[in-house]
């Protein structure tokens, strides 16, 4: 029963990133289905769509929910405690370095990546993000893996400067990993190919996703403290999410949110708590 659970626990992020990321898909293609783009507003737009995305998104976690002690204290995973640390601040300097950085790296994934024209179709956007989540879920493990062998781990140390984690520390990378990481993320475009309403599509669900998983809250994706404890511990748990490394065994086992946006989490406490009661029943 445990494994099913567990499996259930990662397909449930799955398709709830893969429907999040058709929904907003359909908004993209109502809004630019009558739109003629050539290639540079294309990448303008995925451009603008991801740095607009990541910065309201980021805002929105931490001096929105977390300034409301209410929310922070109902909605934080982390369940190990660890010592607070100052996070990064902005600087006009860094901002445009990020900015640029962002620029290229959209320039150069539109230029080298098939594109394809999909339409509004549920089912089959539905089925390309799924693929999507999956394949960019393993990349990224295999990538992240490779980063903490002795090898590579310089590359990563200052994305780990923070035990303790903040949504922003999300972008807080090295030039060379923020090129790794890049390219583990648009690997998958290079297989199954884009249309522009997909590709925004994903970066403003990607950017929520990763955005929650450094925030150390549980709001609506991140469903346990995963990402807090590779912080935390600095091994184990590689991927997005814990389906690789259930895969790989190198999961460092998480403590999961229950809750109405985690339903699975909740299913599992009920049946435990119901195994529970009915061993503690007395006998006849």
């Amino acid at each position: 029963m445990q494994i099913i659970l567990n499996l259930c626990f990662e397909i449930e992020f799955y398709l709830k990133i893969a429907i999040s990321c058709t929904i907003v898909q359909q908004v993209f293609y109502f809004l630019l289905n009558n739109v003629e783009l050539n290639f540079l507003t294309e990448v303008l737009l995925y451009w603008f769509v991801g740095s607009i995305s990541f910065y309201l998104l980021g805002i929105l976690i931490e001096k929105g929910i977390k300034s409301n002690d209410i929310l922070r204290d109902k909605l934080t995973a982390r369940v190990k405690p660890v010592k607070k640390q100052a996070f990064p601040s902005f600087t006009l300097k860094g901002i445009i370095t990020g900015e640029i950085k962002a620029f290229i790296s959209a320039l150069i994934i539109l230029y080298l990546a098939p594109e394809v024209h999909r339409g509004n179709s549920l089912l089959l956007n539905l089925g390309w993000f799924l693929m999507r989540i999956v394949a960019a879920d393993f990349c990224f493990y295999v990538a992240h893996w490779l980063l903490h062998k002795k090898f590579l781990l310089k590359i990563h140390l200052k994305h780990h400067e923070f035990r303790d984690s903040s949504s922003f520390v999300a972008g807080h990378k090295s030039l060379i990993e923020y090129i790794i990481v890049t390219i583990t993320d648009v690997l998958p475009i290079f297989i199954f190919g884009y249309d522009i309403t997909q590709i925004c599509a994903w970066t403003v669900i990607g950017n929520a996703y990763n955005l929650e998983g450094h925030s150390s809250l549980s709001i609506f994706f991140i469903p346990s403290d995963f990402h807090d404890l590779h912080h935390s511990d600095f091994k184990g748990n590689y991927g997005i999410h814990g389906f690789w490394d259930r895969v790989f065994n190198t999961l460092n086992p998480p403590t999961k949110k229950p809750g109405i946006m985690f339903p699975v989490s909740l299913l599992e406490k009920r049946i435990i708590k119901s195994s529970i009661s009915v061993a503690d029943a007395p006998s006849d």
